[in-house]
């Protein structure tokens, strides 16, 4: 087993696997010490193995930092602490819930997003990147580059996404790109935690780093959505009924209202809203809007 999984460790980081041919004494010969039982063994490893690699494939590949640190970045929602315990092992149902979530609709429907928004070959930014699971089917077609300010975050991004055209330590309210350097701009999970006046700056941020005309796509969850009625039932018997103080997920502050709000905080930020869908695809959790940069 260790033979098995330390040869295919190797290989997902990117390592040469070869033969070295080897003399073996003349007792040896014609006889092996391998029978039947451990046949079985060996493929039923080798088995394990695919299943494991094709289920979740960052887990062999090692965690490496962005290539430049900024140590000057404050992190004051306490990111690092969140996206740390993310790489500890974890059986918590919320865990299993949410990933079997981000897996099977999150990540699709993103998929579809971006490859209805944009022509491949794109430059795209994921701004506020986290641990990118969602963005394994993107690096083939399109030049993504992902920021965000949690260099744990980036670290499980980089394992999750080892295609990616470039991965950067920055805070999404100083991005660290010129203007006009992106083809289009998209996030999730990011927008619901800053307030109305943070928001803002992050979207004016935005625009500056997006060509004119190219597009910003927000998943942005719903002030009435499933997710926040299951969620925010479970915190209210966990820390009001148990008095346990459990914090599934950060704070979201800014769940999204209705088309015409999403249309005033854009258009306050330099884009025109294209399209705002919010229905069963995703189990009616989040707003998919999209705006269109001045």
């Amino acid at each position: 087993a260790f033979f098995f999984e330390s040869l295919y460790t190797a290989h997902q980081n990117g390592l040469t696997v070869r033969d070295v041919p080897i003399v073996l004494p003349a007792r040896t010969y014609g006889h092996s010490k391998m029978n039947l039982r451990e046949v079985q063994r060996s493929v039923q490893q080798l088995m394990s193995l695919y299943v494991a690699g094709k289920a979740n494939p960052a887990r062999f590949r090692m965690a490496h930092p962005p290539a430049e640190v900024n140590p000057d970045l404050q992190d004051p929602q306490g990111w690092d602490s969140y996206w740390a315990k993310k790489q500890e092992k974890t059986t918590a149902a919320y865990e299993v819930v949410a990933a079997t979530y981000r897996n099977v609709i999150i990540r699709p429907s993103l998929s579809a997003a971006i490859r209805r928004e944009f022509a491949k070959g794109a430059h795209l930014l994921h701004a506020g990147c986290g641990s990118g699971q969602v963005d394994a089917d993107l690096h083939d077609d399109y030049r993504v580059t992902a920021v965000d300010i949690s260099v744990p975050a980036l670290e499980l991004y980089r394992r999750h996404n080892p295609k990616a055209y470039g991965v950067k330590h920055a805070s999404i309210f100083e991005l660290p790109f010129p203007d006009a350097s992106f083809d289009g701009a998209y996030n999730l999970g990011v927008v619901e935690h800053f307030t109305g006046e943070e928001l803002e700056r992050v979207l004016c941020e935005l625009k500056r780093v997006v060509k004119p005309g190219g597009k910003l796509v927000v998943f942005w969850p719903h002030k009435r959505a499933s997710s926040a009625l299951v969620l925010d039932s479970i915190h209210f018997v966990l820390n009001d009924v148990l008095k346990k103080d459990t914090k599934l997920h950060p704070p979201e502050v800014s769940r999204i209202e209705s088309k015409a709000a999403a249309d005033a905080m854009l258009s306050s930020a330099g884009f025109d809203l294209q399209s705002y869908s919010f229905g069963p695809r995703d189990l009616f959790v989040q707003a998919v809007v999209v705006g269109v940069r001045r």
